[in-house]
């Protein structure tokens, strides 16, 4: 008889690492066991006989096999690994232990140490984004202040925000966790990354964009506005034109509709 196998999709935040061990233990309370774990997706296959409790650590690790034979030592079986470094781990449920023997670190040393190794990433992590900030609107919103330009820095303003509340918490890991919630809040924000990065872009794509270089031997003539390009501008209300003149003589520049009018000279 094949064995029956299910995968799950689910996505945490990485402070919110014990909601994910509860849910394995959730699954594997109703015969479903943990044969992959990952960030975004998790394989299961059915075996109701077993009964296994879960936890997760993070670090990155040199000596793997030592590692995994520390754990060992403990009663903890090895699973797998991601690739950003989280690790998962099982034992067997006895409900004649105490629950204390299913804690993988048994000290707040140890808790504040495996909290910290991802604090460390996640304020490297923000730092980043609120610098990428800064430069995009100061080099592009303040200079463009269009719909894409100011929806970008916006979906990365609440990135680092929702990473700065992550460290903040793993910085404390005896703070109140709000478990399923924080799991759902963190669904609706990659939805939101999703949609604001993807209407970022298609409203930045439909905005024309060309760049052209003429030439004049001399301004006593005025220089044939056929060997200009012609251009479409669909948000009329907002456009940025860039232009660069070099010349020993004074110049005007002049934008002309499709009336023949002016509509803007410089």
């Amino acid at each position: 008889m094949s064995a029956e196998y299910k995968t799950l999709h689910k996505a945490y935040t990485a402070w919110n690492y014990q909601q994910e061990a509860l849910d394995l233990d959730r699954e594997s309370e109703q015969g479903w066991q943990l044969v992959r774990g990952g960030c975004f997706s998790s394989r299961f296959v059915k075996n109701p006989q077993l009964r296994y409790r879960y936890q997760l650590d993070y670090r990155k690790v040199e000596d793997m096999g030592r590692y995994i034979e520390t754990f060992r030592e403990q009663g903890w079986e090895y699973i797998n690994s991601t690739f950003n470094d989280w690790h998962y781990f099982r034992k067997i449920y006895d409900p004649s232990l105490p629950e204390e023997e299913y804690e993988i670190f048994t000290d707040v040393e140890s808790i504040r140490e495996m909290n910290g190794h991802w604090a460390r990433l996640g304020t490297g992590m923000a730092v980043f984004l609120l610098v990428l900030f800064a430069a995009y609107v100061l080099f592009y919103t303040l200079r463009q202040p269009s719909f894409p330009h100011i929806l970008l820095p916006a979906i990365i303003l609440v990135e680092a925000a929702v990473i700065i509340r992550g460290v903040l918490m793993m910085r404390d890991p005896y703070s109140s966790k709000t478990g399923k919630l924080s799991s759902k809040l963190f669904a609706l924000f990659l939805a939101f990354l999703i949609l604001g990065c993807a209407a970022s872009i298609t409203t930045m794509a439909l905005r024309p964009s060309f760049t052209t270089s003429q030439s004049a031997g001399s301004v006593d003539e005025p220089h044939a506005s056929s060997d200009w390009l012609d251009f479409d501008v669909k948000y009329k209300d907002n456009y940025f034109l860039d232009l660069e003149f070099k010349s020993d003589k004074p110049l005007t520049f002049s934008i002309i509709d499709e009336n023949g009018a002016a509509v803007y000279t410089e």
